[in-house]
């Protein structure tokens, strides 16, 4: 167990599956604590896996030495990254057991490939060719979920728990049988006909179930994006609604304007000039125009419907906004956004004993586009690492449309006020 040679083979396997890990880590994970916390994190991972392996390897008997260190990895991992990760917990659940799978399948192929190349190599380097194997390729296949799946994955919301949940037990079911294929080619110590068949058909299927996994998210973003087109009519049809009315108004003063000069003109013989004033501020009151705080059409429907949404609850609301007519920003992500901003501060006001106030502001700043809301703090209401503890479906909808611009956001408290900032990098 002290030997040299097993501790820098130990040492190699240990490092190069850790990198595996980390980088996959990375690829999967949405950040939920700070860059400092998290490498911090990870970096006992990687001390924890190198002792398992080190103590596994050489201190279990022939059987166990492959299954035991790598379910309490597994399962270490798992841990590690359902709290580092701020993502839903099925959700979680379900990426990093898919990538214990994938992680069997290519450990598996290695062990063939040693078998097939290296037969008669001694175990201390065989274990050395196959993490070599390993890297060259696992590498291409990260780099293509990097590309191609992680976009996808990122835009559908965790909140789904009960389809997360489903496509999870269906890999967990997969890895059960992975684990005890890889300790079976294993112990084979040569390729067996019967063995790489089932292998072959166990992959296969794996592969079929995964491509209907891969259809029920492209399902779960399409109901995502649904629900962000309705909103998206929603807060247009509000304020056209409030353009509509105000136009009707105006039309119907203007059709009475000839009773207007006629009652001015009445007050002017009798010099009752403050009368005049006084008539003419009633007509002015009377004349609703809408609120028009930036050339950006969606803007104004979200500041519009939450405007008139906070008149009815009792709350003060001001806005201010230079979002230009035709803004980088797409549609849909304004809404996402400011939408589920606006939405969460309404629900603290509303919390709070005293409604106070909602201050929104957007501008755009350079190649960015910043939006602040500010807010009355709710008892309860817990920050860590500038996000809420407690992460529900809005926030994930604006941390997902924010990440499509390279974007941020962040949370802070002052006093009793909440105030969330997004940063958006609007020309990219």
């Amino acid at each position: 167990m002290l030997d040299l040679q097993y501790i820098k083979t130990v040492f190699f396997i240990g490092t190069a599956i850790y990198i595996v890990h980390m980088l996959a880590a990375v690829s999967l994970q949405e950040r939920r604590y700070s860059v400092k916390k998290t490498v911090a994190v990870w970096a006992l991972a990687g001390i924890v896996l190198l002792l398992d392996i080190y103590l596994g390897f050489g201190l279990l008997p022939e059987p166990l030495i492959l299954p035991v260190p790598f379910i309490f990895a597994y399962l270490y991992y798992l841990i590690t990254f359902i709290c580092v990760s701020a993502d839903g917990f099925w959700k979680k659940c379900y990426l990093w057991v898919t990538y214990a799978c994938v992680f069997s399948i290519v450990w598996s192929i290695t062990i063939f490939l040693s078998y097939m190349f290296f037969p008669d190599c001694a175990e201390p380097k065989l274990y050395v060719v196959r993490a070599a194997f390993y890297m060259a390729i696992y590498l291409p296949v990260l780099l293509l979920y990097r590309k191609y799946g992680r976009p996808l994955i990122r835009e559908v919301s965790g909140s789904r728990g009960k389809s997360w949940r489903m496509l999870c037990w269906i890999s967990v079911l997969y890895l059960i049988v992975f684990m005890l294929l890889l300790n079976r080619i294993r112990l084979d110590e040569g390729i067996r006909s019967d063995t790489l068949t089932f292998f072959l058909i166990i992959v296969c299927t794996f592969a079929a179930v995964n491509i209907l996994s891969i259809s029920n998210i492209y399902y779960m973003r399409k109901e995502a994006r649904a629900e962000l087109a309705k909103q998206n009519i929603e807060y247009l049809t509000s304020y056209i609604e409030s353009v509509s009315k105000a136009e009707q108004e105006t039309r119907r003063i203007r059709h009475d304007k000839r009773h207007h000069d006629e009652q001015i003109a009445m007050m002017a013989r009798l010099g009752d000039t403050e009368g005049i004033l006084r008539y003419l501020g009633r007509e002015k009151d009377e004349i609703e125009t809408p609120h028009a705080w930036c050339p950006h059409v969606m803007v104004n429907g979200i500041l519009s419907s939450y405007a008139g949404k906070a008149k009815e609850a009792g709350i003060e609301f001001t806005a201010r906004a230079d979002t230009p007519s035709r803004s980088e920003i797409a549609d849909s992500d304004f809404v996402a956004i400011l939408a589920n901003l606006l939405e969460n501060a309404f629900h603290a006001c509303i919390k709070t004993e005293v409604h106070g106030s909602v201050r929104v502001n957007i501008k755009d700043v350079g190649k960015k586009t910043v939006i602040v809301v500010s807010n009355p703090c709710y008892v309860g209401f817990k920050l860590e690492n500038g996000m809420p503890v407690y992460r529900g479906t809005g926030i994930d909808s604006i941390v997902t449309s924010a990440e499509r611009y390279h974007g941020e956001l962040s949370y802070k408290i002052s006093g009793n006020i909440c105030t969330a900032c997004v940063i958006l990098n609007s020309k990219i």
